[in-house]
């Protein structure tokens, strides 16, 4: 078998995020090696000489791994996890969505970092990237993941709901539909407090009935009745 690296970092996984910290980092001239499920060497040929292994592995399996890899001790061992806090690991969440595909490279040097108060610094650790970083309790980082998913991921939700039906009933190009998007985003990046238009807004609520009515059927409309809940 070939000689195997030593760098001081050590990037374990190969899921989307692990993909876009390898592609930041070689744009950063950061020496690292990486190590998954489907390397041809071993973990412990993989850390040997590290001094940080990043474990970019799924939330549920990241205690397990660390507790059934002795070669991991002695490391220091961080996890971007936005909920997770153990004592075997430092929490470090890139505040970002990770799609497929790749980004410019100067947009990773804009992405915060939620590092949790009292464990290492990430400075310490990431002395050459000067990424915006914020210290929070771990203890209140199930409350700021959960406003992360309800934010990120359940606005992806309602979109994709929009798309469908714009184009599949209405058949109208999702392209078409790309400004009124724009247009939210801009009014939530200057002034999210002014940012909320429509029926729920102003009060409407002749509106609103025709919009539930019309959902009648749909799994959606416990949606608008939940956002309408929450609203009032």
């Amino acid at each position: 078998m070939g000689q195997v690296p030593r760098p001081s970092l050590t990037i374990v996984g190969n899921g989307k995020v692990a993909r876009h910290f390898s592609h930041f980092f070689h744009h950063k001239n950061l020496t690292f090696k990486s190590w998954n499920r489907n390397s041809q060497y071993s973990l412990a040929q993989a850390v040997e000489g590290s001094s940080l292994v990043l474990l970019l592995i799924q939330d549920s399996a990241i205690e397990s791994f660390i507790q059934s890899h002795p070669e991991l001790n002695g490391k220091t061992l961080v996890h971007f996890s936005g909920c997770l806090s153990i004592p075997l690991a430092t929490g470090m969440h890139p505040l970002m969505s990770f799609g497929s595909a790749l980004y410019d490279e100067s947009f990773y040097d804009q992405i915060p970092f939620i590092c949790e108060e009292g464990r290492e610094k990430f400075e310490d650790l990431f002395p050459t990237l000067k990424n915006p970083v914020y210290y929070i309790d771990s203890d209140l980082k199930p409350l700021y993941h959960a406003l992360c998913v309800m934010s990120g991921n359940f606005s992806v939700i309602l979109w994709q709901k929009f798309f469908t039906e714009i184009e599949e009933r209405f058949k109208i190009p999702r392209e078409s539909t790309l400004p009124y998007l724009k247009r939210i985003t801009e009014n939530l990046s200057s002034n999210p407090n002014l940012a909320l238009t429509g029926p729920l807004q102003r009060k409407d609520l002749t509106t609103i009935e025709k919009n539930l009515s019309a959902l009648k059927g749909d799994t959606f409309q416990k949606v608008y009745k939940a956002f309408l809940e929450v609203y009032q």
